[in-house]
């Protein structure tokens, strides 16, 4: 990248970086207020944070990413496409929630309401490709027969012939390029942005998917979510030690409560982001040496992440701290060295 290239680059993640912890410290301020105002129902708080939110998604969601050329959409479709997630989070957490507290208002209340939460977590990574994915945007069978038939061959080698590997329509919404592996429990498919078949080479393509199909084979879904459970967990016993502290005698079951148990919660998950990000990392690290293992593609992959800092604005090589903290994947000269490595190993 060029010396004016990184500066934008590093403008937009750092900008990035700041206006999302401000988003998550705004959050827990709204909580705090849900809480000291008095009871609220569980539809009146979350309505009030969705509510809350809203001038963020759309600072960060929407004029920033037009600001660099990414967003796609008018604001109204924005705002349209924002009121449907909004609707389906305030329906699922008002499910959760009732089904908890009412179950919680017997013996063990915690460790009901964890049950519930832990079993709505599975249910949601396995309905989420086949029923909510949909609503926002079309999938298909990867359109291109060459690089289909390629990708469909990558993933036989890997053991997995039947393998879902779909093209999704994401410039409707955004120039950002991307692909991930989602689904448990039968929904299982790996998904490729049209922006990144667009504008990547067969050959990073063939590595990108490797690493999806990495992902698929290395069971790294159904790791996230043991790792997201157990942390809950270790959540839920930290919550048990704090909620008599500051909850005036009130029952856990009680849905007046409930603004305190969510403030409790994110503050834990807040400061919890090295350990989770961390283990994001780790995963798409072994993702890596899957994708390049497999595709024999590792000269492609250096040109795929070198491209993908000037397609996604990538600044590559952040301080240790900022990594540490923030970021879900190794950094993107990170990723680039270790691909060399491999392709000086493959020579």
């Amino acid at each position: 990248m060029s010396p004016s290239e990184l500066a934008v680059a590093r403008r937009y993640l750092y900008g990035g970086l700041v206006g999302s912890t401000l988003a998550q410290l705004w959050l827990l301020l709204l909580l705090l207020c849900a809480w000291r105002r008095g009871p609220r129902t569980p539809l009146k708080l979350f309505s009030f944070l969705l509510l809350g939110l809203l001038p963020w998604d759309f600072a960060l969601g929407f004029l920033r990413e037009r600001a660099y050329g990414f967003q796609h959409l008018a604001f109204a479709a924005w705002l349209g496409q924002w009121a449907l997630g909004a609707l389906l989070d305030l329906a699922a957490a008002l499910i959760v929630v009732t089904l908890a507290y009412a179950w919680a208002r017997r013996s063990h209340p915690w460790l009901r309401i964890y049950t519930v939460l832990a079993l709505s977590i599975v249910f949601a990574v396995a309905i989420e490709p086949v029923f909510i994915a949909p609503l926002f945007n079309r999938f298909t069978p990867v359109r291109n027969p060459e690089i289909r038939a390629d990708l469909q061959q990558l993933a036989a080698r890997a053991g997995i012939p039947r393998a879902k590997i779909l093209e999704v329509d994401a410039s409707r919404q955004s120039a950002h390029t991307n692909a991930y592996v989602v689904g448990i429990l039968g929904s299982q498919r790996i998904v490729v942005y049209d922006t990144l078949l667009a504008t990547q080479t067969p050959a990073e393509i063939e590595f990108t998917v490797g690493h999806e199909i990495g992902h698929y084979v290395l069971h790294h879904l159904w790791k996230g979510v043991a790792f997201t459970l157990a942390l809950l967990a270790a959540f839920f016993a930290i919550l048990a030690w704090l909620f008599p502290k500051f909850s005036g005698g009130r029952s856990p079951a009680d849905t007046a409560t409930l603004p305190l148990t969510l403030l409790i919660l994110m503050v834990l998950l807040f400061l919890a982001a090295p350990l989770t990000n961390g283990f994001s990392r780790w995963e798409e690290h072994q993702a890596d040496a899957y994708g390049l293992q497999l595709s024999g593609q590792a000269a492609a992959a250096v040109s795929g992440f070198e491209r993908e800092e000037r397609t996604d604005l990538i600044y590559p090589d952040p301080p240790a701290w900022i990594v540490f903290w923030f970021f879900t994947h190794p950094s993107q000269q990170q990723r680039i060295s270790f691909a060399r490595a491999a392709m000086d190993r493959q020579r």
